[in-house]
């Protein structure tokens, strides 16, 4: 059994694995991605879970042999908590039942990063790439990184293929 549900923002999956609960919340902002997961020993369950909006975040409350558990849901937080006394005034969120594979899979894929730019500096998560000003280094593409080399006795640029500092003559390890 596993059902995903919207959160504003974020995306919760909520699945049963044996007597486990295992909650994971995914969060995406621009430029940022967020996932955490928590897990629950809660027994097997007797009903659909139940997930409330309240003032702040959600409340999951699971039906077990074990009795009843009441998890609070927030933008950065998964714990379990002391039943609210006015649960049943808040309304209900729905939850879409699922296979457990896709509970697995964290939901649904979330979007790619776009890349960020700062000043000179630019960053690409989905090729490992990092420029700034005349340098870059990516994982994707070994060529693409460049490394410049300072003298280590008086830190003067060293052009490509010197053996010795242009301004001290001290001999350059590469």
């Amino acid at each position: 059994m596993a059902y995903v549900a919207t959160l504003g923002n974020s995306r919760l999956a909520i699945a049963l694995q044996g007597t486990q609960t295992n909650i994971t919340l995914t969060s995406s902002s621009t430029g940022q991605q967020q996932s955490q997961s928590s897990s629950f020993n809660t027994g097997k369950w007797h009903d659909t879970p139940k997930l409330r909006s309240v003032g702040q975040g959600a409340v999951l409350q699971i039906d077990t042999d074990r009795g009843s558990y009441y998890i609070h849901i927030l933008s950065n937080s998964i714990n379990r908590v002391d039943p609210p006394s006015d649960l049943q005034n808040y309304s209900t969120i729905d939850l879409k039942e699922v296979d457990d594979t896709q509970a697995a899979s964290t939901v649904e894929s979330m979007p790619s990063m776009q890349p960020m730019q700062m000043g000179n500096m630019s960053m690409e998560i989905d090729s490992m790439s990092m420029k700034m000003g005349d340098m870059s280094m990516g994982i994707d593409n070994p060529a693409k990184t460049t490394t410049k080399l300072f003298c280590s006795q008086c830190g003067t640029e060293a052009k490509a293929g010197d053996r010795f500092c242009r301004s001290c003559g001290h001999e350059l390890n590469k």
